[in-house]
């Protein structure tokens, strides 16, 4: 549907046009001036106009005024004189306007229609080109994204290196022309997330930038954002630009990450080696708090630095494990790291939590089933922090399970239930539920069906469709909307799964219940 603007200070030339418009059902969109001033003022205000129908003759601004000064604001619309016959100085204006299409006055039918359908082919010509235009220009900024991702891909991989600074190949100035300086900021997840069909970080993540910005998706946890940095940018400044990064993606996802910024990068060459660095400070995440922030020149973590962090949890942690009556050589284990080991590794803090574990004063040779569990919950543990939570949950409830050997156990199945009854509704899948409560998905699995007498995927099963038979009676939703609320977005598998389960469709049942 194209928009036309019929100016004409005479009324019924106006509704004239509009009727004959309607009459051939050209589907245009029509919007009246009656004078040119006002014909004006409405395209300033409105750039939709595609095609403008106005007479020669008016007062103060005529046609061809008009014409001009539209013209100056969009140059591709398409003008249709009205005019009389012995006009023939106005039509010659016209002509050095490169306005070739007339409607001679009074309006003849044949003429009328000739002449606007002659105009709406030319908009249909100019619109096909136009999104031919778009779609070559698509392609060709597809094509040039790919390979510019691809030569940093290979160059951080340490691929189709560039062997001396002063002859870097022609490509380097195609794909990376403008940077002065560079500076790569890796974003990592932890977990599955940069391979979501529904996820475009891209243009969010370069927007934010403000200036010149390249991004790379690594894999599924990693991705790296390359963009224009400073030499006089300090510490600080890179600390606040990695914190934004991981409020973004707080705020937009409901993601943790954290962020490594690299030093500057004056030669491409070096990109490779730069990433590397990156690579080793990002060992030390697992020491970090949530949302740490990274800088290979000196690793920061809000205010404070990886190794005060960690001997900061640890020396809490000492302090408690006197009251559960731990061993105190094992104790010595935990202080070793408090003194300074900077080569501390994610394996050794769990070795030393397993050794602790084993030494908690109580007799867990008869809690078998505790102890298992907890050195799963150790080792599924992705953080220190977590750790030295699970560390007191499990020296906690170890002590506690020799009076209740089974408390354990049901807590732990009461917190899957509560899970479920809280996530039902999303993607919720064993693996998952397993995370939250620090087992294996394995383990999690069998200890259910003990308690529950149902697997996991059964028990989510029955609950989406008990929720979704309440739905179904309490309300007026669509059944569509009803499998979707529920976790089924696939109608029909959520019709068969609930027919399986009821006997009858979804519908069926709400007619049998009356509703």
């Amino acid at each position: 549907m194209y928009n036309m603007l019929v100016v004409d200070d005479d009324r019924s030339e106006r509704e004239g046009v509009k009727f004959l418009t309607e009459q051939f059902n050209w589907g245009l969109e029509i919007y009246e001036a009656d004078s040119g001033e006002s014909a004006l003022e409405y395209i300033r205000d409105h750039s939709n106009i595609d095609i403008l129908l106005t007479d020669i003759r008016m007062r103060e601004l005529d046609g061809l005024q008009l014409a001009q000064k539209v013209k100056e604001l969009l140059p591709h619309i398409k003008i249709i004189f009205m005019s009389a016959y012995g006009e023939f100085e106005y039509a010659q204006k016209a002509i050095d306007l490169n306005v070739t299409h007339y409607i001679l006055k009074p309006v003849e039918i044949g003429e009328f229609m000739r002449v606007v359908s002659n105009v709406i082919r030319l908009c249909d010509e100019e619109q096909k080109e136009k999104l031919k235009n778009e779609r070559i220009q698509e392609i060709y900024w597809k094509g040039i994204r790919y390979e510019k991702q691809q030569f940093l891909y290979d160059l951080i991989h340490g691929r189709g290196m560039i062997a001396e600074e002063d002859n870097e190949s022609p490509d380097t100035a195609i794909h990376f022309s403008g940077y002065r300086y560079l500076r790569m900021a890796m974003i990592h997840t932890g977990s599955r997330f940069f391979d979501r069909n529904d996820l475009d970080v891209e243009p969010v993540l370069t927007g934010m930038i403000g200036g010149k910005a390249d991004f790379v998706n690594l894999n599924e946890v990693q991705s790296v954002l390359l963009y224009e940095g400073s030499p006089e940018e300090t510490i600080e400044d890179l600390i606040r630009m990695g914190t934004l990064l991981v409020e973004l993606f707080k705020e937009k996802h409901s993601a943790d990450v954290s962020i490594v910024i690299s030093g500057l990068i004056e030669s491409l060459k070096h990109i490779g080696s730069e990433y590397n660095l990156m690579e080793t400070m990002l060992a030390n995440k697992f020491f970090m708090e949530k949302g740490a922030v990274l800088y290979t020149g000196e690793v920061k973590s809000g205010d404070r630095d990886v190794y005060s962090n960690t001997r900061r949890v640890l020396f809490d942690t000492t302090e408690w494990l006197k009251e559960v009556e731990v061993d105190s050589d094992k104790i010595v284990l935990l202080i070793e790291l408090l003194e300074g080991r900077k080569t501390v590794s994610e394996n050794y803090a769990k070795y030393v939590c397993t050794e602790v574990l084993k030494s908690i004063d109580r007799p867990i040779q008869h809690n078998v089933n505790d102890f298992i569990m907890g050195l799963e919950r150790i080792h599924n543990a992705s953080s220190l922090m977590e750790l030295m939570e699970v560390m007191r949950s499990i020296a906690q409830d170890m002590i506690a399970s020799v009076e209740r050997p089974r408390e354990l156990f049901r807590s732990v199945i009461e917190e899957v239930i509560q899970i479920i009854d809280r996530e039902y509704c999303s993607e919720i899948t064993l693996e998952s539920i397993a995370k939250q409560v620090y087992l294996s998905p394995g383990y999690l699995s069998r200890l259910f069906k003990k308690y529950k007498g149902k697997s996991i995927v059964k028990y989510i099963t029955s609950i989406r469709l008990e929720k979704a038979g309440e739905l179904l009676l309490t309300s007026n939703k669509k059944i569509t909307d009803i499998g979707k609320e529920v976790g089924y977005p696939n109608f029909a598998y959520f019709s068969a799964l609930f027919k399986n389960n009821y006997g009858k469709t979804p519908s069926q049942y709400r007619e049998e219940q009356g509703l």
